[in-house]
């Protein structure tokens, strides 16, 4: 009777035990650590700029119009009139007191001569009689030659200086002409200048040295006459600025072309200098950033001449640094 119930107890034990042994099975092994990942960092390359020497200047650049620094008009001055003649062509040679143009003037050419004999048998009637009447007659003949003089000259132009024919009126005979319609231009081809407007013609003295580039050749030049001269002489003030052209120029038949008027406002020889956009600011601090020991620095420098690409540096860098561009 008391067998049974530890047969009991003991398959109890033996089926709990081997259940507890069976369900270890049922839950996952746990998985082995993970080493951490390795990040290989790539070596940083930068492009750099080397610090050189070499000579550097600013410019400043003024476009103008060449002309020549002695220049007449002709036209006629005493009435209108028919055109006769105009005795030039552009390019040619004349003399001061050449003949340039004439009126139509019809017969005054015979009444001046008229006139003239008039004169001279008055003269002789007043040298003769030696009477009031005679002396007064004598002066109407001679103020009536005056009239017919100037009548007579003012149908004529003639070259106020020696010079080369810049410009020529398009006239035929017979047309008319005002006083004062300039009809020829004549100039001194051996003066020739550029001439040019400035709002900052304080950039420029007479004496300065400059150059014209006229079609990509390059001719010295030397500032002539600015703005200045003209209010010291009492002379309208205008904003012109005239550089004459000092030995060979560009020629005659360059009047009226345009030349670009050069100036070197500052140079510096043998300077250390970099490409003008490396330079880096904050507020009035200028600063690069320089590769040393393959490591970047920035470093404060102080700047002088600027073009448009480059600068000089003044303190900062040295001969040689690499100056990082990116």
């Amino acid at each position: 009777m008391h067998k049974l119930p530890k047969l009991i107890c003991s398959a109890f034990l033996a089926g709990a035990l081997a259940a507890t042994s069976a369900g270890c099975y049922f839950f996952p092994d746990e998985e082995p650590e993970l080493e951490p990942p390795t990040l290989d960092v790539a070596e940083v390359v930068y492009s750099t700029y080397t610090a050189s020497r070499k000579d550097i200047a600013s410019q400043t650049y003024q476009s103008g119009y060449i002309v020549s620094a002695v220049e007449e008009e002709c036209f006629f001055t005493q009435y209108t009139g028919r055109l006769k003649n105009i005795y030039v062509n552009p390019g040619d040679y004349v003399e001061e007191g050449d003949l340039i143009a004439e009126m139509n003037n019809g017969a005054i050419e015979y009444r001046l001569e008229i006139q003239r004999l008039r004169v001279e048998l008055a003269r002789l009637n007043y040298n003769t009689s030696g009477s009031a009447a005679d002396r007064l007659q004598l002066e109407i003949e001679q103020n009536t030659l005056a009239s017919y003089q100037a009548e007579y000259d003012g149908g004529h132009v003639y070259a106020p200086i020696s010079g080369q024919v810049s410009y020529v009126k398009t006239l035929n005979p017979g047309d008319e002409v005002d006083p004062y319609d300039v009809i020829v231009r004549i100039v001194d081809p051996e003066r020739l200048c550029v001439s040019f407007t400035t709002t900052s013609f304080t950039d420029y003295y007479v004496g300065d040295e400059v150059q014209v580039e006229v079609n990509d050749v390059y001719y010295d030049a030397v500032v002539v006459r600015t703005p200045r001269e003209e209010t010291a002489e009492g002379d309208e003030v205008t904003d012109k600025v005239f550089v004459e052209f000092v030995g060979d120029g560009p020629g005659f038949g360059y009047l009226g072309a345009i030349g670009s008027v050069v100036k070197v406002t500052a140079s510096a020889e043998n300077a250390i200098v970099i490409p003008k956009y490396i330079v880096k600011t904050d507020g009035d601090r200028k600063y690069v950033q320089v590769l040393r020991d393959d490591v970047k620095v920035e470093v404060d420098i102080e700047t002088g001449i600027e073009t448009a690409v480059e600068v000089e540096i003044l303190s900062g860098l040295s001969e040689g640094d690499k100056v990082i561009v990116k």
